[in-house]
């Protein structure tokens, strides 16, 4: 959901342009009496504000909320919140700190239940044998896909990361049998990404697919899929980086692929830092 804790009336003060009008009579008699709607029925306030309860219920969905028992008790929450600052060093007693915790852990279990070993296995023995990776991903699966390159380049890996949808597609139909492509979209549905993966699979690339969704396009394109986490319904999932579920699987397959040759991938890492720490004092 969108607006809680100590946000909540800011929220609903900065959404004002996409309520009804009776919306805004109720978001300004909340504003107003905000204490005092903590503690009320929806048939009380909807008495004192000059409203339905079908429009208080439609106004608690707008601001991402099930109902009015769940806004209300965010309502409360919030009330508390301002009322009791808190006095802890302990940032997980916080309230909304603390589901923002359990949202990472939420996360890193998700991810670990989602993607088996030997799924970890088979994207490492390919990234091994691949003599070129090519990483296409648009908006915020482009970040990752610059991430993926640069996080696998360091210990040998020889990886492109294509974020421009037009280079994506002409990087696509230069590929052979002997490529690897990772096509990365959250929703499996990215137009950019699975033009180019098509295009990659008809020259006889191995395609990996990184996505959200099982049933997806993307999905079925791939050899090998992926899974990540969506955290569209996780609770104050908009405080969470989109790329988050995307480094934990680079890193489960980074490790996978480093512990089978440790020795001759830390050494690659460690020139390529070396090269950078060279570059870097002489400019």
């Amino acid at each position: 959901m969108e607006y809680l804790g100590e946000n909540l009336i800011h929220g609903i003060a900065s959404s004002m342009k996409k309520f009804t009008s009776s919306e805004v009579d109720l978001a300004k008699y909340i504003l107003a009496n905000s204490d005092e709607v903590s503690q009320l029925s929806i048939s009380q306030i909807a008495k004192k504000s000059h409203v339905s309860p079908a429009t208080i219920t439609r106004f608690c969905q707008k601001i991402s909320f099930s109902g009015f028992n769940e806004f209300k008790h965010e309502l409360k929450r919030y009330i508390d919140l301002r009322n009791k600052p808190a006095a802890t060093s302990d940032i997980k007693e916080i309230d909304y700190f603390s589901k923002l915790y359990q949202n990472y852990l939420e996360i890193i279990e998700t991810t670990f239940r989602k993607v088996t070993y030997p799924d970890i296995q088979k994207a490492a023995t390919l990234l091994n044998h691949a003599p070129k990776v090519h990483v296409y991903g648009i908006g915020n699966s482009g970040i990752a896909a610059q991430e993926f390159k640069w996080k696998f380049f360091r210990i040998g890996v020889n990886v492109e990361s294509i974020t421009d949808p037009h280079q994506a597609v002409m990087d696509a139909a230069l590929t052979t049998e002997a490529s690897l492509v990772i096509g990365i979209s959250i929703s499996g549905k990215t137009k950019e990404v699975i033009n180019a993966v098509k295009i990659a699979k008809q020259q006889g690339a191995t395609i990996i697919a990184i996505t959200g969704e099982k049933e997806s396009e993307l999905s079925k394109l791939a050899d090998l899929s992926l899974f990540v986490l969506i955290k569209n319904n996780m609770h104050m999932a908009q405080n969470i980086s989109p790329t988050l579920p995307l480094f934990l699987l680079f890193d489960l397959i980074y490790t996978e692929l480093v512990s089978k040759d440790y020795v001759n991938r830390i050494q690659l890492r460690e020139k390529t830092l070396e090269a950078l720490k060279g570059a870097l004092s002489e400019g």
